[in-house]
């Protein structure tokens, strides 16, 4: 039994399981033919990476990024066999339909078979756009009801029914969903300090100006902010549409930003401190950025960190190629 009063905690599922099944049985009708040219998919050949379905307060989000293998088959107009592989680096909840990349390989490549892998451009890639643009709202509307309750078990909660975010307002919510980590001076929380370090490959003022310069911070966050007084002492943001606010409490450029950070649904006055020091090394050609977040609620230390990587540390790792990501 799910026990989350009021939907308001942090729940998540792993659904790489059900998403590679749902990937084969949806790609197993993908096929083509053209002027006796004939292909079409045979089989998910691997996936890789992560597919979660994430709800807290009342909303039910997806954040999946995952690499495709498929293996395809076919015939030129001369009844030749050929069979090869399609890689899609990243299938992601912010992806969109066109911005998908296919790379399309033959097994024993030949110029004969070139005629298979042109229709596999043409015909059978817009159909795989199609199918990976529905991944995200299956995922919501099948995974949705497992770690939600509904009004019946639930009448205060102000439960809604589940609905997939397009890419601009998936970053929002994400950030929406996070766990709480601050401290309310007003309040007898308990709190502990989170500490973590990360590489990036990029130079100190690089990472310094992507948690300062608004343009990079929309970038990262994929919308733009809605306040920013200027990366300043006493400097407001709120980002994430809104989710996300505090101000600037301290900065030393390019090496070390401190800020109050706070989301929208805690208590009025209630803010955590969060500390950002990047050592840079300049032999490596690297930057480790060393956090510490003061007023993480105990027991919250590993959803924390499990939360800044994903929607910090990762995002900004794909959005600005600083890194690899793991």
């Amino acid at each position: 039994m799910l026990h989350n009063p009021n939907n308001w905690h942090w729940v998540n599922k792993n659904a790489a399981g059900w998403t590679k099944k749902w990937l084969e049985e949806n790609l197993a009708d993908v096929q083509a033919s053209a002027g006796g040219v004939s292909a079409k998919i045979d089989k998910v050949t691997s996936m890789d990476g992560d597919v979660d379905v994430n709800q807290r307060k009342g909303k039910v989000i997806t954040i999946f990024d995952v690499k495709l293998v498929l293996e395809y088959s076919g015939k030129t107009a001369d009844d030749e066999a050929v069979t090869g592989n399609i890689t899609i680096p990243e299938v992601a909840h912010d992806t969109e339909e066109d911005e998908y990349v296919f790379d399309i390989d033959i097994f024993a490549e030949s110029s004969s078979k070139q005629p298979v892998k042109d229709l596999v451009r043409s015909s059978l890639v817009p159909q795989l756009r199609t199918i990976f643009a529905k991944l995200g709202p299956a995922l919501v509307s099948e995974h949705g009801k497992d770690i939600q309750h509904a009004p019946s078990n639930n009448p205060s909660s102000g439960w809604r029914t589940p609905t997939h975010l397009q890419p601009s307002e998936a970053a929002a919510a994400a950030a929406a969903a996070a766990p709480t980590t601050a401290s309310n001076k007003t309040s007898n929380v308990n709190t502990t300090t989170v500490s973590a370090n990360e590489e990036f490959r990029t130079t100190a003022a690089e990472l310094y100006a992507t948690f300062t310069d608004p343009a990079r911070i929309a970038a990262f966050t994929r919308a733009q902010p809605k306040l920013f007084e200027g990366a300043k002492v006493g400097g407001k943001f709120e980002i994430f549409g809104g989710n996300v606010s505090g101000s600037y409490l301290a900065l030393e450029e390019p090496r070390r930003i401190v800020q109050s950070w706070r989301l929208d649904q805690w208590p009025a006055g209630h803010y955590s401190t969060l500390e950002l020091v990047f050592d840079q090394n300049d032999v490596d050609g690297v930057t480790v950025m060393r956090v510490e977040w003061k007023g993480v609620p105990v027991g919250q230390e590993e959803v924390t960190r499990r939360n800044w990587n994903e929607y910090y540390v990762r995002s900004i790792k794909t959005t600005f190629g600083f890194g690899t990501i793991l």
